[in-house]
C-alpha cells in the first residue's frame, strides 16, 4: 500500500514516513499543499494522511481538492480536538479524522479501514472515478444530528434511538456508548476510544453552554465578586487568603 503523507513538519515527516515502511508501506512525502498536489497524479497513492496544520495553503481547501480529482480514501490528522474541524473536514471529503497525538497502529488501522471501504468503487488514486457533485453525494445523507446504523436511528439532538421505527429508551451512559458506536459504523471500538469519543462529542456541545452557564454562576455568587470577568474574555476565581 503506498500512502501520501502530507505534513508540514520535516522531523514529523520523516519519522512516521519512516515507521509507516517498517510496517511494510509505501510512503510519500510532501511538506506543502502544491507539492501533495504533484504526488497525488505522479505518485498515484491509495489513501492520503492530510494534515490540518500546512503553512502555504489551507489545509480545508486542499482536502477539497484532493476530493475533487477523485476517489482517493483521505484520511485527516490534526492536533485539533474540536468538533467544529473534524465535521468540517469530513464535509469537504475526508473520509475519517483523527486526533494528534495518535498511536501508529490505530493510524494504520483506519488507514486500511478507509481503503477497503473505498475499494469497491474502482480505481483508488487520483485517476479514479471523480465524484459527480455535492447534490448527488449529499442526497441521501442524512442530517448531521441523525445517526443511521442498520435498523437502528440514533437522534442526537432529541437523544432518542428507534430500532425498527420503535422508540427504545436507555439510561444515558449507555446511548452516549450507541452514538459513539454509530458515529463510526463498521469499525471496531476499544473501549479507551468509546470514551475519547464521548468525550469529543460532550466537549463541543459543552463549549457552546459555557458562557451562559458562567454569566449564571456569576449572578448566583454576586454578592461574594468570587468569579471574575476580565475584558480580555477570560474568566477566574479570585484569589483569597488562607483564613479568608
Amino acid at each position: 500500500m503506498k500512502l501520501l503523507v502530507v505534513e508540514p513538519n520535516e522531523r514529523v515527516s520523516v519519522a512516521l514516513g519512516a515507521a509507516l515502511e517498517e510496517q511494510g508501506l509505501e510512503a510519500v512525502c510532501a511538506s506543502t499543499g502544491g507539492a501533495a498536489l504533484g504526488l497525488l497524479e505522479r505518485a498515484r497513492p491509495d489513501a492520503v494522511l492530510l494534515d490540518l496544520a500546512l503553512s502555504d495553503c489551507d489545509s480545508y481547501w486542499l482536502c477539497g481538492a484532493i476530493r475533487a480529482t477523485g476517489t482517493v480514501p483521505i484520511l485527516v490528522t490534526s492536533a485539533r480536538d474540536d468538533h467544529q474541524s473534524c465535521v468540517r473536514a469530513l464535509d469537504l471529503g475526508a473520509d475519517d479524522y483523527l486526533v494528534k497525538p495518535y498511536n501508529l497502529a490505530e493510524l494504520l488501522a483506519r488507514t486500511r479501514a478507509v481503503v477497503r471501504r473505498n475499494a469497491p468503487a474502482g480505481p483508488s488514486a487520483a485517476g479514479g472515478a471523480p465524484r459527480t457533485g455535492p447534490a448527488e453525494d449529499v442526497a441521501d445523507e442524512p442530517p448531521p444530528d441523525l445517526l443511521l446504523a442498520g435498523r437502528v436511528r440514533v437522534d442526537l439532538r432529541e437523544r432518542v434511538v428507534l430500532v425498527d421505527g420503535a422508540p427504545t429508551e436507555l439510561p444515558d451512559e449507555e446511548f452516549d456508548i450507541l452514538a459513539a458506536l454509530a458515529r463510526r459504523p463498521g469499525e471496531a471500538l476499544s473501549a479507551d476510544r468509546i470514551v475519547e469519543e464521548i468525550v469529543r462529542a460532550q466537549r463541543a456541545s459543552l463549549r457552546a453552554t459555557v458562557p451562559a452557564r458562567l454569566a449564571a454562576l456569576r449572578e448566583r455568587l454576586a454578592p461574594s465578586r468570587l468569579v471574575d470577568s476580565p475584558e480580555d474574555g477570560l474568566y477566574r476565581i479570585r484569589q483569597t487568603g488562607p483564613h479568608a
